[in-house]
């Protein structure tokens, strides 16, 4: 079942803002869809061999990532593992195909 949200009912907020400006950078954004094609946690470990950036590069894109609310972390034992904020994801997916 599909649930269609009225217009009037979409309105951007501080939160999609620190979002989509998270994602205006090259880095955070192959990040980002890396971890939106994983489908799954993703140990940094693993996005670090992939996107071939240094670690504290990485941690800082990761952190920013998360604070605005695109991502989420869970640490278990010694390894952090990262996921996307999937509705979040889904309110911006919305927000910009509302008005095309």
């Amino acid at each position: 079942m599909k649930v269609t949200i009225p217009l009037a009912k979409l309105v951007a907020d501080e939160a999609h803002t620190e979002a989509f400006r998270a994602l205006a950078h090259l880095t955070r954004l192959r990040v980002f869809f890396f971890l939106v094609r994983a489908r799954r946690e993703v140990p940094a470990g693993e996005i670090q061999e992939a996107m071939e950036v240094p670690w504290p590069t990485l941690s800082h894109h990761l952190d920013l990532l998360r604070r605005a609310g695109l991502i989420q972390s869970r640490k278990e034992e010694r390894y952090v593992y990262y996921s996307v904020k999937r509705e979040m994801v889904a309110q911006m997916v919305r927000l910009l195909t509302a008005c095309c």
